[in-house]
């Protein structure tokens, strides 16, 4: 009992300071596109901002994994958080400025702060046993569920703040919640499995202990298949996202009507990670990926329907299904293609490939919604899904006829 009880202590307070990022989080990618219209120089740039994010996470990955590595994963969260403070704040004044290019640094450095921030899920399903990191994972997720909510009404609220000075008050309040995701970090569990792997690679060398060479890990289809589910779920569910304020506000919706697309997407997105991890148990990875690309289809077609409120609430939430079950899965395989010691180049490679797809998806969104519109927009997922399901299928395939040919 008490083993039970001191596991979700431990995995409280990780879920409650995932919460607080993600709240800043969701308002970022509800409000960023919004304002960046105000300031922006023209309306294909308006998501911009959006992309730099993205960016900044990117050049964030490989410093950050490096620097927990060295100095541990709570110095590199603290770290992160100060660097998102100072972007919250110069986003703030480059709004009451009216000066987009340092509303766009502003971003970067936000996205930096991501790229620390975004390596809890890895430290949190490291400090439980190994039969327990898919239920740690959905802890992390299901942070989401509250900040659903909690993010697209900061938002609201904070648009309305300063009357002569439109979305200033959204990245007030960035600030106020950055400092609350400082204080819960301080209260965090510090892993002490880097030291105990140590230990356990000197004295008594096993073959999880060991390193393999970078070209076993390219030839890995395990690896690449938990890659490309991540990535393009990411990516995709990014770009959709991020374009969703800015088409619904084209075809006459108010943000209020955005704000609670947003709503219902982010609740798409974590709810199913009530049982996710039980589906990662009972399907196992591969198959669960397969079943979000299924959903994510049917969030094309759902977008289809036309442009008033209901389609856009539809489309939206499958599309947070979707990832969820293509991230779930991703996520949960890629964990089982590399030993302790090289976690952090594995982590490191996945999270740069999968936001480098995420800028590219992100940056094309404000653009492509300008010029070929929502409805087309959503056939542009199409060809990626049906690439990572052949992908997918293939690995099952091969992964069974090497068991059978064990059997034999």
């Amino acid at each position: 009992m008490k083993k039970i009880i001191d596991k979700l202590q431990i995995l409280g307070i990780f879920s409650i300071t995932q919460t607080v990022f993600q709240i800043g989080t969701v308002m970022i990618m509800a409000v960023s596109a919004l304002a960046g219209q105000t300031i922006a120089p023209s309306p294909e740039s308006a998501s911009l901002p959006i992309s730099f994010v993205i960016l900044g996470t990117l050049l964030g990955l490989v410093p950050a994994s490096r620097l927990m590595k060295w100095k541990g994963s709570k110095f590199g969260l603290i770290t992160g958080t100060i660097i998102g403070i100072c972007g919250a704040i110069l986003a703030s004044y480059s709004m009451y400025d009216r000066n987009f290019v340092l509303f766009s640094i502003a971003h970067l450095l936000y996205g930096f702060h991501q790229a620390f921030v975004q390596y809890l899920r890895f430290v949190a399903m490291e400090s439980v046993p190994s039969h327990d990191r898919a239920s740690a994972l959905s802890w992390i997720l299901i942070a989401g569920i509250p900040a659903a909510f909690l993010g697209p009404l900061a938002g609201l609220q904070g648009k309305q703040l300063f009357p002569n000075s439109l979305y200033l008050g959204c990245y007030l309040i960035l600030i106020f919640s950055l400092s609350l995701q400082f204080f819960f970090i301080l209260f965090l569990p510090t892993p002490n499995k880097e030291i105990s792997n140590t230990t356990q690679a000197t004295n008594h060398p096993s073959p999880r202990s060991l390193v393999r060479p970078f070209s076993y890990h390219i030839q890995n289809l395990g690896l690449w298949v938990s890659i490309l589910a991540t990535a393009f779920s990411f990516g995709l569910m990014a770009m959709l996202m991020s374009a969703v304020p800015v088409a619904m506000k084209s075809h006459g919706h108010e943000m209020f009507a955005s704000t609670k697309v947003l709503q219902w997407h982010v609740l798409g997105m974590y709810i199913p990670s009530f049982f996710s991890g039980q589906l990662v148990r009972k399907m196992t990875a591969p198959y669960l990926i397969l079943l979000g690309i299924f959903v994510m289809g049917l969030e094309s077609f759902a977008a289809l329907q036309g442009t008033d409120f209901l389609p856009f609430a539809v489309a939206l939430i499958l599309l947070g299904i979707g990832w969820n079950f293509m991230y779930v899965g991703g996520t949960n395989l890629l964990v089982e293609q590399y030993h302790p010691a090289e976690k952090n180049t594995i982590q490191a490679v996945n999270d740069t490939i999968v936001y480098s797809f995420a800028i590219l998806s992100t940056y094309s969104a404000g653009y492509l919604e300008h010029k070929i519109g929502w409805l087309s927009l959503n056939l542009v997922s199409v060809p990626f899904l049906v690439f990572v399901a052949i992908f997918t299928v293939y690995y099952i395939q091969t992964k069974k006829r090497k068991v059978e040919q064990n059997l034999l």
